[in-house]
């Protein structure tokens, strides 16, 4: 796979990191496929130049990060700044709020009966800064860190709530305040969504919400199921 450029991004880019933060970087490839490439705390996300470029010509919210945020390592052909002059910002971002906000409602739902507390946890802290992320970008001050997050709508809770992003344990206390969360910044709960975990999963790809059917597919041998409501 030839790379035509490199980037970081995260909080090694902002320098924010601390000693135990992963290391995110943004490859440009001439392969056909994208591809992401996980080893130990570094993670890569391999894009083809075309891809890259529709990516961030769509307004895709990962793009506004790389364009705003990522710092060039390796770039000779100048692959990243074509990307970068690319992008176009969506008017609003309402679908991947929408997207967000059911996943988390769904694992906040899940929450008692899932085993893996650390991808819970992982994935509800993704959904709330997506949540806040994209309505950052639609004020026009797209944000990236928790605690520039935190000061943008002026609610240091969301700091702590973010962090849990790596914690492995039930945090029983915390999945009330994302349900809260999710409903003030994001959307409310869709009462149409089915409680069949199996017809969630099919919920999800019907309205293109990969990250849920993907946290779905994950976690449906790990969940013993008892149904549950929206409100």
């Amino acid at each position: 796979m030839p790379i035509l450029s490199l980037v970081v991004y995260g909080s090694r880019a902002r320098e924010d990191h601390s000693v135990d933060s992963d290391t995110d970087l943004f490859a440009i490839t001439n392969d056909e496929r994208y591809e992401m490439i996980v080893e130990g705390t570094t993670n890569i996300a391999c894009y083809p130049l075309t891809q890259a470029i529709s990516r961030a010509e769509g307004g895709d919210l990962f793009f506004v990060h790389i364009t705003l945020e990522a710092k060039a390592i390796y770039d000779p052909s100048g692959a990243f700044e074509t990307v970068k002059k690319s992008f176009v910002k969506k008017e609003n971002y309402s679908s991947e709020i929408s997207n967000a906000s059911e996943l988390g409602f769904a694992l906040v739902a899940h929450a008692e009966h899932i085993q893996d507390y650390y991808l819970l946890n992982k994935r509800l802290a993704w959904c709330l800064r997506t949540i806040l992320i994209a309505r950052s970008a639609e004020q026009g001050r797209p944000t990236f860190s928790k605690e520039g997050l935190g000061d943008v709508f002026q609610d240091s809770g969301l700091i702590d709530l973010i962090a849990l992003k790596d914690c492995e344990n039930f945090t029983a206390k915390a999945y009330p305040q994302f349900y809260s969360a999710f409903i003030k910044y994001g959307c409310s709960p869709n009462t149409k969504m089915p409680t069949n975990f199996s017809d969630l999963m099919v919920y999800f790809l019907e309205h293109d919400n990969m990250m849920g059917l993907k946290t779905a597919r994950l976690l449906s041998n790990d969940i013993e199921f008892e149904g549950y409501d929206w409100i």
